[in-house]
């Protein structure tokens, strides 16, 4: 037993490096409360605004409740970037957590909501596989998840077909697809064939490379028709080049009973071996 025990740790210990060959960002703001940018060090980068974006409670805050001017965006390198003038078959595939504590705002005409993450090229201002929220086709009282694969307007986004809830957490899984220059969009998948959504509005890519990944807390629209995605705590952040290890999978319902049998066999074998 001993001997098959070392055997798979030694295993564990080759294959781990190679489990992590294709992710190329992960973040899980596990800093002090304060400003994101001083507590990273210099691995968060300002490229907008000047009202720090904080973290609180190890979670990022995207603090766009209002649509106040001024409030800054931040992007993080990834370890490989992108030429999308040259690569036709890459993927950029990512996941994060997202717990809403007040709606995406449009306080005039403006009701497409705003986005508050995407893949920012070293060109300045391409943003691309923008992620956000508005209030577009939900029910009164919640929200949804929308999508743009470069253009945020009412009639570029699309939006993920469930009304989600103020307070409750939600893993957004995202794929930015360099072969058809197209973003597909996961909300709490269990795989790569949950239901998504695909983002349709045309690329048009400005000279540069994508290289970082980037949180929004700026708004959309023009002013008093501005819009907001709403306060948003941001955490776990994954970013790679396949859905395996960039995606935090939800289990089905089976596998979370399967999961409990299995800690409490555990459980009861170590009473037992007291």
């Amino acid at each position: 037993m001993k001997n098959s025990s070392i055997r798979f740790l030694a295993a564990l210990a080759v294959a781990a490096p190679l489990a992590q060959a294709d992710v190329l960002l992960t973040e899980n703001f596990s800093y002090a409360d304060g400003s994101l940018i001083t507590l990273a060090g210099g691995a968060w980068r300002n490229h907008s605004g000047t009202a720090q974006l904080q973290v609180v409670n190890g979670a990022a805050i995207i603090d766009q409740g209002t649509t106040a001017a001024g409030k800054e965006d931040l992007n993080r390198l990834l370890s490989t970037s992108f030429d999308p003038a040259t690569d036709n078959t890459s993927a950029i595939y990512g996941s994060f957590t997202v717990n809403f504590s007040s709606l995406p705002a449009a306080p005039g005409t403006f009701t497409a909501g705003s986005y508050f993450f995407h893949l920012k090229s070293s060109a300045a201002n391409e943003f691309y596989g923008r992620i956000g929220a508005n209030t577009e086709g939900a029910a009164p009282g919640t929200f949804r998840i929308a999508l743009a694969n470069e253009s945020w307007s009412s009639a570029g986004t699309v939006e993920y077909p469930q009304d989600l809830n103020l307070g409750t957490s939600y893993v957004v899984a995202f794929k930015y697809d360099l072969a058809t220059d197209r973003t597909t969009l996961w909300i709490d998948p269990t795989s790569e064939a949950s239901t998504s959504i695909t983002a349709t509005d045309t690329v048009s890519y400005a000279v540069g490379r994508i290289e970082a990944a980037a949180l929004r807390q700026g708004t959309s629209g023009t002013s008093p028709n501005d819009g907001a995605p709403g306060a948003i705590k941001l955490d776990q952040l994954i970013v790679g080049t396949t859905f395996t290890e960039s995606v935090t999978v939800v289990p089905e319902p089976s596998t979370w009973a399967l999961l409990g049998l299995g800690a409490a066999g555990l459980a009861l074998a170590a009473r037992r071996r007291r």
